[in-house]
């Protein structure tokens, strides 16, 4: 937002003659807003990608020493804010495993360790049907985040390093070889996304310094997230038969207790207990399982 921008919408504030702090605070709120709509050619801007209150790295399920990987970007970061560096070095990131395992949200917390802004792209805001223009979205996307010096993400990577091997027409490969040439050339910080590693083209996966593999949430991790989740909901301790069912349940992510949460969250107090939460996170796990084609053990 420019300082002329401030200027005009608080002078028209004042021209309203809303005197009342409050009143005088929504018109020049207002007036920003319209004028953030009219850059972003007609559309009301996305708010930036928040880090969620509650996030912390106790209880992840993943494969790969995330303590050496942050000591490694503490230091890259470092030698990219000198006002010269001596070597193009790159610092690509690759996380993949099941949907709500956490990826992204790891990806807001690297951005928030280094104070730096982030930067998330997706699909659709890359890939164009028109020939050669999903090329030049990925080469400003690389761009915007160098100018920035802001983290780059990119979510559901599969669709932008999309495997050659199986392409069946030529701007398929020619996507992917842009997206390729450009993590070579970007100084900073590259993190993709993916829930399918199998469909990333084989060439991109020796470009990431760091691999790491997330999966569903071990029955520690079930305790941990309820505890930074879902407890706050409830003004009773746990009992010991919830606790235990909480423990024996599998194929359960992040996500599912975001999930969880979200929707109790405006429930009357009275109607929201553990035995009800625990329940609603067995439904999450059922509902997994139910799409993944996997049999429950048992007669």
């Amino acid at each position: 937002m420019s300082a002329g921008a401030i200027d005009l919408a608080v002078n028209k504030a004042k021209e309203t003659g809303r005197d009342e702090k409050k009143g005088f605070y929504k018109a020049v709120t207002l007036a920003l807003n319209s004028h953030r709509t009219l850059l972003n050619n007609g559309e009301k801007p996305r708010d930036k990608d928040r880090l969620e209150r509650e996030y912390s790295l106790e209880g992840l399920n993943v494969r790969g020493n995330l303590q050496s990987m942050m000591d490694q970007l503490e230091a890259f970061d470092r030698y990219l804010r000198k006002p010269k560096q001596e070597r193009n070095l790159n610092m690509n990131l690759l996380f993949y495993g099941p949907p709500g395992c956490g990826k992204s949200e790891l990806a807001r917390y690297i951005a928030h360790e280094l104070d730096r802004e982030i930067l998330c792209k997706r699909a659709s805001d890359l890939l164009d049907p028109y020939v050669g223009v999903t090329e030049q979205s990925v080469k400003e996307a690389f761009e915007e985040a160098e100018a920035e010096e802001a983290v780059l993400v990119i979510d559901e990577a599969d669709s932008m390093l999309f495997s050659r091997d199986r392409a069946h027409r030529s701007w398929e490969i020619s996507f992917t070889n842009e997206f390729l040439a450009q993590m070579e050339r970007f100084k900073g910080i590259l993190i993709c996304t993916t829930n399918r590693l199998r469909d990333l083209d084989e060439a991109s996966i020796r470009r990431f310094n760091h691999k790491i593999e997330f999966r569903h949430l071990t029955p520690d991790g079930n305790i941990a997230f309820y505890r930074k989740l879902l407890e706050g909901l409830v003004d009773v301790s746990m009992d010991q038969k919830s606790l235990n069912a909480l423990k024996g349940m599998s194929d359960l992510s992040p996500g599912d207790f975001k999930v969880v949460r979200d929707r109790y969250s405006f429930y009357p107090g009275e109607q929201v207990n553990h035995r009800a939460l625990v329940r609603a996170l067995q439904d999450e796990a059922k509902t997994k399982k139910i799409h993944s084609g996997a049999k429950e053990i048992g007669f």
